[in-house]
């Protein structure tokens, strides 16, 4: 069983205590003491499972037994200097080793060293049934330069009292984790309301002492504590069993009281009646699992149904061939009789005896084909109804014919009554749907159209509601919507404007490469007295000079068009392209991010809307039968007032 045991003590040189001697005797370690220069060394016949933990700042040294304790020794001066905290812990047994050491880890990183303590851990297993962990924690702050001041403020005793409760919050997490029902508690017996006495912490020595068979006084009050515990132990246990029958209860009542608030006298006759066939409180989740042994038995008897008329069908067939066989053997005898009847005496009847006797043996070999091909059929059938004579056969078909009727009966009793219970278990479970949707509309009378949700969207924002952990009103649903909407729109036209952007500067790229070599060409010409002298004299040489002007001009008008005017105005945009380009992935992050979270919602928001044609719809159906109503009335007042 898990226990609870969590002590706290200052290791002090004013009571003649040293930081060395302490470390050497928790880790098992041999340490030298530098201020004394005595070594010290603790043998232990199970070696203790240590790690020092640190915050990350700390210099590497500290991960050095020895060195990290001698610092602290060097460091205080006073000859009453506390030189460390200790915390003594019961680990659960429970858990395995390695999971008690990474529970202690875990605890030890989260409430100390991630605080700025440095924290020298070492578990002890000497008796299996006490695994503890004994905590050496520094009291000064630490730096990459060494140790620092004192820090005060972990001297406060709130912090003991959060140390020893969120202790107790690791563990049962961690015995949760797996499966293990006990629980520890950091309040004290009297805290918790129990009876039952604490024993106290042995202590090493006295622990020591106690396995040696030597009785302490320690011992003898935990004895004592616990004899009286077994005492009242009954007494605690029928109590807390009351108390939780009387939680149950109270909890039925409620529930109780919420079904009838939100189901009609129909639905809770329907719910008595799904509650007398599962013998207890109906539930969707129980519903649900005797739907299923429902369709599985009916689809068993579908299968015996089935199988029954194969078998019936087989039978026939078999009777079919065995009288097929059995004619054609009586077939057989009557021509057998017909040869040995013949008169061979009689010398005027020669040939129609022959003729006789010929039309007979044909007739014999015929039958013969006939009965070997029956014979043949009936193989298949005497491996599938198990008979091999014919007197076997009839006594399967005997069978057969005589417990047919019961078991076709039986089988339409059983799934008349299997009808009936899918009928009474279909009316529970929309009972149950109807109160359920009417529960959640009621958190929302504003919004009359909640009453007409389907169950899987009620579902929906029930657990909207829940993750919220509030009633979450459907214009905070439509504004989130339209926002993550919006949102979205907003992000996919950024990533547009990128593509148009880059798709825009690669058709300027060309166009600018174009430009540029007619504009050296251009400048070729215009630059070079001799080319521009042959421009006077030559067609040829005027009109390529011509021809560049106007391709360059065409390329600049293009380039102007898609907003570039020259090689530096492009390698501005470029640059700011380069700089678009990276948010990107962030902005298809992000619509990834408002698309999940808007499917439900959207799904949600189009839910209501169906609720309220729906809702609409039956007002309108209403509507039309008042007013039906009130032209039969009428019609009827008419005829009665002529009579």
């Amino acid at each position: 069983m898990a226990i609870y045991h969590f002590s706290a003590q200052v290791i002090s040189r004013g009571r003649g205590q040293s930081a060395v001697a302490s470390a050497a005797y928790r880790s098992g370690d041999r340490l030298t003491d530098e201020r004394t220069g005595e070594e010290k060394f603790y043998r232990r016949d199970v070696e203790p499972n240590t790690m020092i933990l640190a915050p990350s700042n700390s210099p590497e040294w500290v991960k050095n037994r020895e060195r990290l304790w001698n610092e602290v020794e060097q460091i205080e001066k006073r000859k009453d200097a506390q030189l460390a905290r200790e915390i003594n812990i019961a680990l659960p047994v429970e858990l395995s080793n390695d999971l008690q050491k990474e529970l202690i880890h875990n605890y030890i990183q989260k409430e100390f060293v991630d605080k700025g303590m440095i924290a020298d851990i070492a578990i002890h297993r000497d008796d299996q049934e006490n695994p503890h962990a004994h905590v050496m924690l520094t009291t000064r702050t630490i730096t990459s330069d060494g140790f620092g001041p004192k820090n005060r403020d972990w001297n406060n005793k709130e912090l003991l009292k959060q140390w020893r409760e969120e202790w107790s919050t690791h563990a049962n997490k961690a015995l949760e984790r797996e499966g293990v029902q006990d629980r520890i508690s950091h309040l004290s017996h009297e805290d918790r309301g129990l009876e039952q006495l604490p024993t106290i912490h042995l202590g090493h020595v006295a622990h020591e002492m106690e396995k040696r068979g030597v009785a302490t006084d320690r011992g003898n009050i935990n004895r004592d504590r616990k004899e009286y515990n077994c005492l009242v132990v009954d007494l605690q246990k029928y109590r807390e069993e009351k108390k939780a029958l009387e939680q149950e209860k109270a909890r039925k009542q409620t529930e109780n009281k919420k079904l009838e608030r939100f189901t009609t006298a129909a639905e809770r006759i329907n719910l008595q009646k799904a509650s007398q066939l599962i013998e207890t409180k109906p539930s969707l989740s129980k519903i649900a699992e005797k739907q299923a042994e429902l369709n599985n038995h009916e689809e068993q008897i579908l299968k015996n149904n089935q199988s029954f008329h194969w078998k019936d069908q087989k039978i026939k067939e078999a009777s079919k061939y065995f009288d097929s066989i059995n004619l054609n053997e009586n077939k057989i005898q009557e021509a057998q009789q017909r040869i040995d009847t013949i008169n061979w005496l009689n010398p005027l009847k020669i040939n129609e005896n022959r003729r006789n006797k010929e039309q007979a043996l044909k007739a014999i070999v015929t039958a013969k084909e006939i009965i070997e091909f029956n014979d043949e059929k009936l193989n298949h059938h005497r491996k599938i109804l198990s008979f091999s004579t014919e007197k076997e056969f009839n006594k399967v078909k005997v069978k057969h014919e005589t417990e047919g009727p019961n078991l076709l009966k039986k089988n339409q009793n059983e799934r008349q009554k299997i009808q009936y219970e899918q009928e009474v278990f279909k009316k529970a479970e929309n009972a149950l749907k109807n109160a359920f949707v009417r529960q959640i509309a009621s958190n929302y009378p504003e919004r009359p159209e909640i009453a007409n949700l389907s169950f899987s969207n009620a579902q929906k924002l029930n657990q909207l509601n829940q993750k919220q952990g509030r009633i979450v009103p459907i214009q905070t649903i439509e504004k989130v919507v339209n926002n993550s909407k919006q949102e979205i729109q907003r992000l996919q036209v950024e990533i547009s404007r990128t593509d148009q952007y880059q798709s825009r500067l690669s058709r300027a790229s060309k166009y600018l490469e174009h430009f540029e070599e007619y504009d050296a060409i251009k400048n070729k010409y215009e630059n070079n007295p001799l080319l521009k002298g042959k421009m006077l004299v030559s067609k040829s040489a005027k009109r390529e000079y011509d021809s560049t002007i106007t391709a360059r001009n065409s390329y600049k008008d293009l380039m102007k068009r898609e907003g570039i005017t020259e090689r530096t105005d492009f390698e501005k945009q470029k640059n700011t392209l380069e700089k678009m380009k990276p948010r990107i992935p962030e902005f298809q992050e992000q619509i990834q991010s408002h698309e999940k979270g808007l499917r439900l919602l959207d799904t949600l928001l189009k839910g209501i809307e169906e609720a309220g044609r729906e809702m609409q719809w039956k007002q309108e159906q209403q509507q039309k039968k008042i007013q039906g109503n009130i032209k039969k009335k009428n019609h009827h007042n008419i005829s009665y007032m002529e009579r």
